[in-house]
């Protein structure tokens, strides 16, 4: 195997660190970043209808902003993992398999280092959420190799 095929692990651990930096941002900071995206999506939907409840609307939509941020990152990091895996040779009946275990356990170690933010919450809910698209996923990816093999 040749060595420059393992420059590919840094795809993953740039993931890493992302999703490590976002968790480390105190409750406050990391809300704030949220409603950001939310006014945004709020200025554009008001040009289409300017009687939106704005106060209302922020409510409903920032817990799904949030979570969808999550699973977004999460998605990004399983995809990367399976192309490390991939590349370095694992085979490919183990791609999906390795990288949603790895998934999950940084998910647990992510939420556990949220205990100690100020202002965050370790959730296994959480987790679950995060890895959520990561797990269909697999599924698919599981299925797949499943039906093309036969």
């Amino acid at each position: 195997m040749k060595p420059y095929r393992y420059f590919i692990w840094i795809l993953p651990a740039a993931a890493a660190v992302m999703i490590f930096c976002f968790s480390a941002q105190p409750g406050d900071e990391s809300a704030q970043l949220s409603s950001g995206l939310s006014l945004r999506l709020l200025d554009f939907l008001l040009r289409w209808n300017p009687s939106i409840d704005t106060a209302a609307f922020l409510e409903k939509i920032s817990t799904p902003i949030r979570k969808t941020a999550h699973i977004t990152e999460y998605t990004l990091f399983y995809l990367t993992l399976l192309a490390a895996w991939h590349v370095t040779g694992l085979r490919k009946r183990k791609w999906a398999g390795a990288s949603m275990l790895t998934v999950f356990l940084y998910a647990c170690s992510d939420e556990f280092h949220q205990l100690f933010v100020d202002g965050r919450a370790g959730l296994f809910s959480d987790v679950l959420i995060d890895c959520s698209a990561s797990l269909i996923l697999s599924l698919v990816i599981c299925l797949r190799l499943h039906y093309t093999d036969r």
